[in-house]
């Protein structure tokens, strides 16, 4: 049997406000972040009891590197915000869950949407902003971030204003078997 490690990704559906047809595609690969681990690793044990409960879209365009850390990026590098209301709630009913038996692997598939008013420039809704990663995590309390960061994707820019909401889905494939 071939071993298999744990593996993501996500694609990104930009469509008009209130869904219709697809305007852009985008697709990325998941990078697991040390917060992530460290959140299966309190799921597992019993330490943490919230599961992953949200997205987050910013605007950075690193993939993500060793050590790991950190999440998506919302302000620039003068330290103003560029990017309002990035988080979507994901529901259980979001998720779904599917052995995939012949390649020894359970697939866990997320839907989040980031409606219309979500996602947009803080100081002009109309203005394009230019969506280049997600992320998947426990939102914080305000439910405004992520207090715990699983992953990070990474992709092509996605011009984002308020008349567009964002669809997120991402796979993540736990491998089992010896």
């Amino acid at each position: 049997m071939t071993q298999h490690p744990i593996e993501g990704r996500v694609t990104v559906v930009l469509r008009p406000a209130g869904g219709g047809a697809p305007l852009l595609v985008r697709r990325g690969r998941n990078a697991v972040l040390r917060g992530g681990g460290e959140l299966l690793a309190a799921l597992f044990s019993g330490a943490a009891a919230t599961p992953i409960n949200g997205a987050m879209v910013g605007i950075g365009e690193e993939p993500a590197n060793p050590p790991y850390e950190g999440g998506p990026t919302i302000i620039d590098g003068a330290g103003v915000a560029r990017l309002l209301r990035p988080t979507a709630t994901i529901a259980p009913a979001d998720c779904t869950m599917e052995t995939i038996a012949n390649e020894f692997r359970v697939r866990v598939t997320v839907r989040a949407l980031l409606p219309a008013a979500n996602a947009l420039d803080p100081t002009d809704p109309s203005a394009r902003v230019e969506i280049t990663e997600a992320s998947l995590g426990v939102l914080d309390v305000a439910g405004t971030g992520l207090a715990q960061v699983y992953n990070r994707v990474v992709f092509e820019p996605v011009p984002k204003t308020d008349a567009h909401e964002i669809a997120l889905y991402f796979e993540v494939d736990f491998p089992y078997g010896a």
